[in-house]
């Protein structure tokens, strides 16, 4: 295996609008299956379940990002957004785009030596991922 230097850097998309500065993104995606069992045997089938994506970003409450977000959760009004390459090409993606995004919860943490850093946890409908 080639050594790796990591020195690509991502950038988050609220639609068109660059999400900044943005401490973290982490999206995870759920693809269920239930075995089945019968007296016979073990894992005779399997059940498909839904499959769920789920984010969380933290946004320092610097500049318009974090008010946008909260007037988005108020609203419960959907959106989009997006993880890609803002420079290098390191990354498995070349961008991965939810679609019919909804905030489910905001949480901020205030420090005295720091700038505040909102939370927000949010669903979406759709993931569409673009290998690089």
């Amino acid at each position: 295996m080639p050594e790796v230097k990591w020195d690509t850097r991502l950038t988050v998309m609220l639609d068109t609008t660059v999400v900044t500065p943005i401490d973290s993104f982490n999206p995870t995606f759920n693809s269920p299956v239930q075995p089945l069992h019968s007296l016979e045997a073990d894992n005779v089938a399997h059940v498909v379940q839904p499959k769920a994506f789920t984010f969380s970003m933290a946004v320092k409450a610097i500049g318009p990002a974090v008010a946008k977000l909260t007037q988005m959760a108020l609203e419960h009004k959907s959106f989009n957004i997006g993880l890609q390459e803002a420079s290098g090409n390191d990354w498995t993606f070349q961008q991965i785009v939810f679609n019919d995004c909804y905030i489910t919860s905001a949480a901020s943490t205030i420090l005295i030596d720091g700038v505040p850093t909102t939370t927000f946890n949010c669903v979406c409908l759709e993931v569409t991922p673009t290998s690089a």
